[in-house]
């Protein structure tokens, strides 16, 4: 079975993939003709990303038609540029494309970026893939010249800046090594701040550095701090310009003088007036909210600043809404009419088309940005996180009568360096980070209803005190790592950084503790907010047909409650075999800091029992509508949890069960066995999973988005254990009980395609009288695949498995697909009362897979030795 519990990225892709499958696929640029001379040459940015109308109305139009204008521009001289010449030094660059960096005679820097972006980091396996192509074709979302627009407005509002100038990279030997990668390249060229004494251009900077050295200061202790105010100007102008790739990676830090505030220098500006258009894309967009627009509206903060959230969240904790709205006017004010035209006059006059729409929509978004940053300081702020340093801190927190918390932090004799009232309309919870050093906190005032306020010691001495009360509770105040503590891990989240490193330092700006859960220190999980998302999935199974599941998923995050605060899915199935629906809703609800946790499911359904033939391992083969079974099963089922593993859990818990067979004119109803009918029941219910890898491995602790084929570890396993007893009340005659287990375990052999041994063995065993669809049944793909779903029923069954997958090989498609052979072997029985005549049942087959991604996701087509079953096709591994 498919099963997509947190989609909606997938969706993402899918739909994207799918909608441009009618359409013409950009394809990558033509290598740019070689450029000796200077001077000034014409250029087009791009000839990839021309498309007719379908493409468009799919992937939208974008800037397509900026990208294919021929612009004049002038050649980039190596011999005289920077006063002296410039000399590579060596190439860089992140996820999207390369750049070259150059170094002149004074040791001044400067960067070169091209105008293209290549997919480069995309994994391997997508090569030669529809998605690659879809990826690269997003690129014409971006204006080829923005990146030179945004110097005006940085200029305007006081922020320091490079200022990038377009050039063309000639065809020069001085290029050495680069000659052939970047020779005839369009591009950018401006400062590159490594240091002040090499970045002449950032007014007389003492020091200059980047936000990783930033953040192991800010951590260090209060005596580096931020310019926050201007910081915040930049941040409202990128908001303005619709720039949504400014994470902490895209900055770097001056000092204009020494023992100052650092200020921001705003780099790397190639999203400016991005855009993401298209139908498709609109969909896609449900999915992945930072594939935004460039409208008249701004679009929502936290879309917009996806990759930069946690690194907004510490350094503009100390912001109130005074000052954010007071800087949103300033910036209003300064981005003038005559600043905005300054801005797109600096791009090529053969885009000048395009000047007037792009006016019209920065006059809109300057009057909606007051808006704009409300409601981003807003979403900030409703969990506020305050960072102390490593330093000796002491946090003073008082309450006022009106519910409103001050909150003051000070390191030794130093005076206090972070002071904020924090306002009850706006935040729910202040959490303050204490983290290393000996420090102390306290907690005093009354009011009748107030904020909770955590305190998280961190390692060292802490002396944490609560003196306050809100509405007369004491429990609106938590202290965490009271006392004496050492061991506290902030490392980095090393798969996170394997993933997106620009994403894992955002992430380390909101210096949280890892969590311990599942017997062991994970990477903090996300912990505020609430996430609502489409779930869908679709399995097959001989007497069930085809059953698509489509559903809603609602997960609500909290602090230290892993791997969610609470969750609620609800789902709706239907099975064109049985003709029938299930309709189900479960509840989850975690505990901070607590393995334990509340499970509840209701459920009802008309699939759990599709068809009957009697007890016994030697009923004959019978077909046929007459076997058939009409029934509805009611369930409800509530039960205490322990976790002790992403996908491992112990629950135990009531049950009720009310079910309805309603055959007529077939077997079950001339039979009538016990369960006919009406029955209902109560009983108990111990459940038992177990799986053996770890959570990165099993992709249970989310990431994020990722294209990563799943890897497993070389040898892993589960264990499924229920164990159900029933009263004999209601309807029951007397007291029954059925324990059943399944244990599955995969070994990847280390030899050329890794081919994989999987082993599946498992049974049922029923004590006392109980209801036919209690039965212990062998059929279908859970025992016996060759066989028809529940074709044995006894009070006992045990069934096998070993199957061999040979991944063979891939090739690009839609999607990466990955082609491989596969054999199995069944064997299963049934006993009553002890009896099991015509012994084993066995069924084997051979046959090969198609899928992508995850063996949930394939298509397996096998030839088997049942002449009633030649063929068999279905989705996803059995097992």
């Amino acid at each position: 079975m498919i099963d997509r519990r947190g989609a909606c990225h997938g969706l993402a892709v899918v739909v994207m993939v799918l909608v441009v499958i009618p359409a013409r696929i950009a394809q990558p640029q033509s290598q740019p003709a070689p450029i000796a001379s200077t001077g000034t040459v014409t250029v087009q940015a791009s000839d990839s990303y021309q498309a007719g109308g379908l493409h468009t109305f799919f992937l939208g139009e974008n800037y397509r038609d900026l990208w294919g204008t021929e612009i004049g521009v002038p050649v980039l001289d190596l011999r005289t540029f920077g006063g002296g010449g410039i000399r590579p030094t060596k190439a860089g660059g992140g996820r999207q494309t390369r750049s070259l960096r150059f170094i002149a005679p004074d040791s001044s820097d400067f960067v070169f970026r091209p105008v293209y972006k290549t997919v480069s980091g995309f994994p391997d396996h997508f090569d030669g893939t529809i998605v690659t192509d879809i990826f690269r074709d997003q690129g014409s979302a971006s204006h080829p010249a923005a990146t030179v627009s945004a110097a005006p407005m940085l200029e305007a509002i006081g922020v320091l800046h490079p200022t990038p100038r377009l050039v063309v990279m000639p065809d020069d030997a001085l290029l050495g090594e680069f000659r052939q990668e970047f020779a005839g390249l369009l591009g950018t060229i401006e400062t590159y701040p490594e240091t002040a004494e090499r970045a002449r251009e950032f007014s007389g900077a003492v020091e200059i550095i980047d936000s990783k050295e930033l953040l192991e200061r800010l951590n260090r202790g209060p005596v580096d701090q931020v310019d926050t105010h201007l910081l915040l100007t930049a941040r409202l102008v990128d908001m303005l310009i619709g720039d949504n790739d400014r994470h902490p990676g895209q900055w770097k830090w001056a000092r204009l003088r020494q023992d100052a505030a650092w200020v921001p220098i705003s780099r790397d500006r190639d999203k400016v007036f991005i855009s993401y258009e298209g139908f498709g894309l609109k969909l896609a967009r449900m999915a992945v909210p930072s594939l935004v627009t460039f409208d008249s509206r701004i679009s929502d903060g936290k879309a917009l600043f996806n990759n930069a959230i946690e690194f907004d969240r510490r350094l503009f904790g100390g912001l109130e809404k005074a000052v954010w709205d007071s800087v949103a006017r300033s910036v209003q004010r300064s981005i003038t009419n005559s600043v905005i035209d300054a801005s797109l006059g600096a791009m090529p006059p053969e885009y000048s088309a395009s000047f007037s729409a792009l006016a019209a929509t920065l006059h809109a978004r300057r009057d909606d940005l007051p808006r704009a940053a409300a409601d981003y300081y807003a979403d900030l702020s409703k969990v506020a996180d305050i960072h102390a340093t490593d330093a000796d801190d002491r946090a003073i927190v008082s309450r006022s009568s009106d519910g409103y918390v001050d909150v003051v932090i000070q390191s030794g004799g130093r005076a206090r360096w972070f002071a904020r009232r924090f306002d009850p309309n706006e935040t729910g919870e202040i959490r303050i980070h204490l983290h290393g050093g000996n420090d102390s906190a306290t907690i005093t005032g009354d009011a009748p209803s107030s904020i909770k306020v955590r305190i998280i010691g961190g390692n060292g001495t802490n002396t944490l005190v609560d003196r306050s009360t809100g509405g007369g509770r004491s429990d609106t105040a938590r202290l965490h790592e009271n006392g004496n503590l050492e061991g506290a891990k902030y490392a980095p989240d090393s798969v996170a950084e394997k993933a997106s490193e620009s994403e894992a330092l955002n992430r380390s700006f909101n210096r949280r503790p890892w969590v311990f859960a599942y017997g062991e220190l994970i990477p903090p999980q996300r912990d505020r907010g609430t996430s609502i998302g489409p779930t869908f999935g679709i399995k097959t199974g001989h007497g069930l047909g085809l059953v698509p599941r489509i559903g809603l998923a609602r997960y609500q995050y909290g602090f230290r409650k892993v791997p969610y605060a609470s969750m609620i899915k609800a789902d709706l199935a239907y099975s064109t075999g049985v003709g029938g629906v299930e309709i189900r809703v479960e509840g989850d609800k975690r505990f901070e800091s607590s393995a334990l946790h509340a499970l509840a499911e209701a459920r009802m359904s008309q699939i759990e029992v599709g068809e009957f033939r009697g007890f016994g391992n030697d009923v004959p083969n019978a077909r046929g509508d007459f076997y058939d079974v009409g029934q509805t099963q009611w369930f409800f089922n509530s039960a205490a949890g322990l976790s002790f593993g992403p996908e491992s859990d112990v629950s135990l818990g009531p049950i009720v069960r009310y079910t309805r067979t309603d055959s007529t004119d077939n077997f079950i109803s001339e039979e009538r066995p016990y369960g006919f009918g009406s029955f209902g029941q109560v009983g108990l219910r111990l459940k038992l999973y177990h799986d053996t890898r770890d959570p990165s491995a099993s992709g249970s602790i989310g990431r994020g988005i990722s294209l990563e084929a799943a890897e497993n570890p070389s040898v892993w396993g589960t264990l499924d254990m229920t164990g159900s007893v029933y009263p004999g009340v209601w309807d029951a005659e007397s007291a029954y009980e059925e324990v059943s287990a399944v244990g599955s375990a995969y070994l990847t052999m280390p030899v050329f395609t890794r081919p994989v041994l999987a082993v599946r063995a498992g049974g049922k065993k029923l004590f006392g009288d109980f209801p036919y669809f209690d039965a212990a049944f062998v059929g279908g793909s859970s025992s016996l695949r060759t066989e028809h779903r529940q074709r044995y029923a006894g009070d006992a069954s045990i069934f096998g498995t070993t199957e061999l997958r040979v991944p063979i090989s891939q090739f690009p498609f839609i999607l990466p697909l990955d082609v491989g052979a596969l054999g199995f072997v069944d064997v299963a029985r049934v006993y009553l009362d002890g009896e099991s005549p015509g012994g084993w049942h066995t069924g084997a087959g051979a046959g090969f897979w198609v899928g992508v991604f995850h063996s949930a996701n394939n298509v397996n087509v096998t030839l088997t030795n049942n002449s009633d079953r030649r063929v068999l096709v279905n989705l996803g591994f059995a097992f």
